[in-house]
């Protein structure tokens, strides 16, 4: 059976920076970079099972998060853009949120 991340609780406040806690044993990063590269990219989506979806918004666009603390995200609790799909991260970057998507392939099983 081929590994599969699997919904987990996420917690009430993202706090600008919220990883799932199993990225981290299938992560392909190298450590010090600031970039995946496109194999990185991919091997890390074989690794978790999962289709990762990328959603990058802009601070004006979520009323929740006031506009004078960019880092509280106690408010808002972001909605998945496609049905099936759970979150699988939330962090800051200097254009605003992005968050990843996790959207299970159907021939993977939890592992």
């Amino acid at each position: 059976m081929k590994y599969q991340i699997q919904p987990t609780q996420v917690p009430d406040d993202l706090n600008s920076c919220w990883f799932h806690p199993d990225i981290e044993k299938h992560d392909t990063i190298g450590e010090n970079a600031e970039f995946y590269t496109k194999e990185q990219w991919a091997q890390l989506q074989i690794n978790l099972g999962v289709e990762i979806l990328v959603e990058r918004l802009e601070y004006w666009d979520i009323p929740e998060i006031p506009e004078d603390d960019c880092a509280d995200w106690s408010n808002w609790k972001p909605q998945a853009p496609i049905k099936d799909a759970f979150l699988i991260a939330g962090f800051d970057t200097e254009d605003g949120p992005c968050l990843w998507w996790a959207k299970p392939k159907a021939e993977s099983k939890e592992g």
